[in-house]
This record gives structure tokens, sequence and C-alpha cells, in this order.
């Protein structure tokens, strides 16, 4: 189970169907949207379903979804999670997205290095994959800095995870050692 995470400027939780209002606003927000692989405009129904799957599969094992919170404001602007979760081969995809009045302040950077910190003792994940639009500069950038390797061999994914690249995306790769070291 994963318990609440306080970061200094960020808060990670479980996303609920609160955050759902702030969610719809992100994932139709044109810059967001661009990179996503959601086909929008995304209804209000279609949030409250995509929290829900998300909730269920968290019970499941295979997916997480954590809502990013502002500290010092409150507000919800983004989300961060784990998807294709492989509990015998210890490895799962990341994703994330934020609102673009909160890019470029280290906000993402911070959810996600504090988040993966966590997996191998959490969810005893050591290996992370993220595909990527090659045309999304941000999140290359972020990834890089984060360690991820890009262009990562899909032949290579173990056949319970083959990746399904679409043709604007781009494979990386991640190992996290067992003390989530980075």
């Amino acid at each position: 189970m994963f318990k609440t995470l306080k970061l200094p400027r960020v808060t990670l939780r479980l996303i609920t169907h609160k955050h759902a209002g702030g969610l719809f606003t992100i994932l139709n927000n044109p810059l967001v949207a661009q990179f996503n692989d959601y086909k929008t405009p995304l209804s209000k129904d279609n949030i409250k379903q995509l929290i829900q799957d998300d909730i269920s599969a968290y019970y499941e094992g295979e997916v997480i979804r954590l809502a990013i919170e502002h500290n010092i404001n409150t507000c919800f602007i983004g989300t961060c999670g784990l998807y294709k979760i492989g509990d015998k081969i210890n490895s799962a995809f990341i994703g994330f997205e934020l609102a673009p009045n909160y890019w470029q302040q280290g906000l993402m950077s911070e959810a996600l290095v504090g988040f993966i910190n966590t997996l191998p003792n959490t969810l005893q994940i050591y290996e992370l994959f993220a595909e990527v639009n090659i045309k999304n500069i941000r999140s290359h950038k972020l990834l890089t800095k984060l360690g991820f390797t890009p262009n990562f061999n899909a032949d290579l994914l173990p056949s319970r995870i083959k990746t399904i690249t679409s043709n604007n995306g781009e494979l990386w790769y991640k190992k996290i050692n067992e003390q989530g070291k980075q």
C-alpha cells in the first residue's frame, strides 16, 4: 500500500475522485494533450471513469496513479504513477503530467525523485520504462536528469510488457538499485 509522501514542495497521495476537476483541466490543456495518449477532449465522465479505473487497478496491483499537490496552496497540480506493473519481473512503466503553469519549477523532478526512491522498498520495483512522444523535449530532459537512458531496444523487454509504442513514441529505461539509490 502506498502511503502519502510529503516532499519539500509537493505531496504525493493516491488519486481520488476529489481530483477529477483538476485532472479534467490538466488533461484537456492543449499543451499537455499534445503529448498524451488520451483522445481529447475528455469529458468529465471520461475523467471519472479514468480515476475509477486507476483506483480499481491499484487494488489489483496493476497501476498506481498519484495526485501531486502543491504544499503551499494545496492545489492539485498533476499526477505521476506506474502502469504495466510486473510483480514477477519487478518492473513498470512510469507516466506523469503537470499543469503548465507549474512547469520549469522543478516540481515534477522533485515528485519523481521522491516517488522513484520509494519503489524498491514499497513495491519491489527495480526497473522503470517510460514511453515518451519524440517531440516532448521537456520530458526528455527530465528523464535524462533522472538517469533514464533513451532509445532502449523494445525487443529486450520481457514479452509480458512488450511496449505498444506508437509511431510517435520513444522508449526510455532506468535501473534502480535495491537500496533505492538512483
